[in-house]
C-alpha cells in the first residue's frame, strides 16, 4: 500500500499525473486549490442576476456601522444598472445572468492592468521548488 501510495505522490510531483489520477487516488487536496475573491458575488448573481449586482455596488464598511451614507449613496448612484439587471432578469433570467456576470472582477485585480500569465514551465518551478524542499526535510529526518 505505501509503495503504491509513494508511486502516486512521485507521479504528481513530476505532474504527470491526470484528473483521473488525482480524483481516484485523492489527489485533489494535494497541493493548491483556490478560490475566486468575489465566490460570494457570482452564486448570489446566479441565483438571482440583481443582487449580484447589488452586492457588486455595495461598499460595506470594516466597522460598526457597516452600512454607512457612502454604501447608500453608492446604491443610489448605480440604480440604473440594478434597474438594468432586472429588467433583463424578468426577460428570461439569462439576458440579466449574462449582464450580472459580464459586471463582476476579481476585487484584488479590479484597477490593476499588469499581471504576469503563468505558464507551464512557472508551475513546473513551483513544483521542483517544493519537492527541493520535500527533500531537504526527509534528509534532516533521515539525519535524526
Amino acid at each position: 500500500m505505501s509503495g503504491n501510495r509513494d508511486r502516486l505522490e512521485i507521479k504528481i510531483d513530476n505532474m504527470e499525473w491526470t484528473l483521473y489520477d488525482r480524483f481516484m487516488y485523492g489527489g485533489l487536496g494535494y497541493g493548491y486549490f483556490c478560490f475566486p475573491t468575489n465566490l460570494i458575488k457570482i452564486i448570489c448573481t446566479v441565483l438571482f442576476p440583481p443582487l449580484g449586482t447589488i452586492l457588486k455596488h455595495m461598499k460595506i464598511s470594516d466597522t460598526f456601522p457597516y452600512i454607512t451614507y457612502e454604501t447608500l449613496s453608492n446604491l443610489l448612484n448605480n440604480l440604473n444598472d440594478i434597474i438594468y439587471t432586472f429588467i433583463l432578469t424578468a426577460m428570461f433570467y439569462i439576458p440579466g445572468l449574462i449582464y450580472g456576470l459580464s459586471g463582476l472582477k476579481c476585487t484584488a485585480t479590479e484597477d490593476q492592468d499588469q499581471f504576469k500569465d503563468l505558464s507551464m514551465d512557472d508551475i513546473k518551478d513551483h513544483f521542483k521548488d517544493i519537492r527541493k524542499k520535500k527533500n531537504i526535510k526527509r534528509k534532516i529526518q533521515n539525519s535524526n
